[in-house]
Formats: structure tokens, sequence, C-alpha cells
């Protein structure tokens, strides 16, 4: 897996797919025990791995802004179609 910043597309069977945000063709799964029962598709991860350690780091805020956001463009969007 490549060091850096993933979006979590989806959660389906035990796996979150994810998507590496300089290159979104780049997916990778893993087990979502291991990003545990808080993680949901659109947050933000940022991940460290080395070939003894995997180190997940949630990104809170930004993830918050990316979505407030799509939230602005969707209400644009909605006052174009009116």
């Amino acid at each position: 897996m490549r060091n850096g910043v993933y979006t979590i597309d989806s959660i389906e069977k035990g796996q979150a797919k994810l998507l590496w945000r300089e290159d979104e063709s780049v997916e990778e799964l893993m087990p979502i025990e291991k990003l545990g029962d808080a993680a949901k598709e659109g947050d933000l991860v940022r991940i460290e791995s080395s070939e003894t350690d995997v180190k997940i780091e949630f990104l809170k805020e930004e993830t918050e802004s990316i979505k407030e956001k799509i939230k602005a463009i969707k209400e644009q969007l909605l006052k174009r179609n009116q």
C-alpha cells in the first residue's frame, strides 16, 4: 500500500475500498476492522505503512471541509434548476 491520504470510497463485506487522493484510479482494499467501527464512506484517512506496521490517522477537519464544499455545490445546483 502506498503512503498518503485516501478516501474511503465504499465499505462492503467487511472490506473498505480506499481511493488514493493523488490518483483516484489507485484502489486499495483494507479490512474494516483495521480502520475501526467509526469509519464511514467519504472519510479521509492518512496511511503510513512499513514492512512491520500500518499507522492510520483520520483527517476529520479535512473531511468536514470537503463535505461542506460538496453541500454548497449541491445547493448552488438546486438553485439553478429552480
